[in-house]
């Protein structure tokens, strides 16, 4: 996709903190280790585009909300298609769903 390199960013911080530790294939011995690893991660992964380019905070947020949108999108789409993968039966759509009302306000139902 052609966009703003902010909403890569955006978009890689949607899969780095929501997506479910089990499905990223990480051994079940190592998952709380990894879960408490996360917000370092994220919080680096950040750091390090900032130092090479700034980046706007409201644009940032404005970029994981289009991004959380559309991986909401994507998961109601395979469940109304049937055509479900381990991550839309998972409890990533109602993480994306949460994350996407902290940043907007609106609030999104009916995601399993």
């Amino acid at each position: 996709m052609v966009a703003d390199p902010a909403y890569d960013i955006a978009s890689t911080r949607i899969i780095l903190s929501l997506v479910p530790i089990g499905l990223a294939g990480v051994p079940a011995g190592a998952r709380a280790l990894v879960r408490a690893v996360r917000p370092l991660l994220l919080a680096r992964h950040l750091a390090a585009y900032r130092r090479r380019q700034p980046l706007d905070a409201r644009a940032l947020a404005y970029y994981e909300a289009a991004s959380g949108m559309r991986q909401l999108l994507r998961v109601a789409e395979a469940h109304l298609s049937g055509n479900l993968t381990p991550l839309d039966t998972s409890e990533f759509g109602a993480r994306v769903a949460a994350r996407f009302a902290a940043l907007t306000g609106v609030r999104v139902s009916s995601i399993p």
